[in-house]
């Protein structure tokens, strides 16, 4: 009986290494994935011109990462673009990006309308005619649609965080006009400077009737409001809005008086809601305050050359309020 168990479990053993033999040799034999094929980094960058102001420049950066992001490819800013002085531009700076450009097939990108949003921007690639990888693609223009970006729009937001002087500025100046009871804050934003004798172009201001208007849209509907007005020419200010609202205990005016437009910007930014005028600096303050906005209906003038350029939905965000 004994031997007999002993030759049943040696032949159990056997058949258990032989299975494990035989499952090792095939598994051995299995063929090898061939390795994948890794696409080079491909980029997309700005044309860089010194003398575009800050609104300007804001649209084409955050344009730049809506299209890269999109198309598979890589946003760089140009390390001398005024941006990365003030914001804390997220790894998007390279130290030297010419090197990363001329290392491949540069193809500019040239748009056809600056305020208008262009959907062949979806498809880039294709659509400059690039036929070899990799493709570095320069976006020529200005971009100033907010739908070019508004599916990466929380990445936007966090390459416009102020560099710390500024935010710090910027919050000294409300920490003094702040009252003691809770209020809505509402930042004024009003351009003239050049574009007061830019009509021929297209362009206009507004006038002290519609901050009128819209100061007014706002006391209808908050009990306490402060509003903090920001511009280019605050002495206009001064002369002409003191009549457009009511002042009381609960309805404050306060001017900027910092002497930085960045610090103005930042100020206007951190408003529960924005009156803007015309212009992308105005523009910009709004979309990153990220409350109400209201907006001066009454500009581009109409049938001219800046009119040509401007589709409205296009440039202004539908849930934006227009008033003339």
């Amino acid at each position: 009986m004994t031997r007999l168990f002993q030759a049943t479990f040696s032949a159990a053993v056997l058949t258990l290494l032989l299975i494990i033999y035989l499952y090792t040799a095939v598994s051995n034999q299995r063929p090898v994935r061939p390795p994948v094929a890794v696409v080079p980094q491909q980029f997309v960058t700005d044309t860089y011109i010194s003398h575009r102001r800050l609104g300007n420049a804001m649209f084409t950066l955050a344009a730049m990462i809506g299209v890269a992001g999109q198309n598979n490819m890589t946003p760089i800013v140009d390390r001398l673009s005024p941006l990365v002085d003030v914001f804390g531009i997220v790894k998007l700076t390279a130290g030297d990006i010419d090197n990363a450009l001329v290392a491949a097939l540069v193809v500019n990108y040239q748009e056809r309308k600056s305020l208008a949003y262009e959907p062949a921007t979806r498809h880039l690639l294709p659509n400059v005619g690039c036929t070899q990888l990799p493709c570095n693609v320069r976006l020529c223009g200005y971009f100033q649609s907010w739908r070019y970006f508004d599916e990466c729009r929380d990445r936007v937001r966090r390459n416009f965080q102020f560099r710390e002087h500024i935010a710090d500025a910027a919050d000294a100046f409300l920490a003094t006009t702040s009252g003691h009871r809770k209020t809505t804050r509402v930042g004024v934003h009003v351009r003239r400077g050049d574009m007061v004798d830019s009509y021929a172009s297209g362009y206009s201001v507004a006038p002290a009737s519609y901050f009128r208007s819209t100061m007014r849209y706002f006391t209808e509907r908050y009990r306490r409001v402060q509003f903090i007005v920001c511009s280019d020419d605050i002495a206009w200010c001064r002369s002409n809005l003191p009549a457009a609202v009511n002042v009381t205990d609960d309805v404050r005016l306060n001017f900027c008086d910092t002497g930085s437009p960045y610090v103005d910007f930042a100020i206007l930014a951190r408003c529960d809601h924005v009156i803007m005028s015309v212009g992308t600096f105005g523009w910009w303050a709004a979309w990153l305050a990220n409350g109400t906005t209201i907006y001066y209906a009454d500009w581009p003038l109409p049938n001219t050359m800046l009119a040509d350029k401007f589709e409205k939905y296009d440039y202004f965000p539908p849930r934006w309020i227009a008033m003339s």
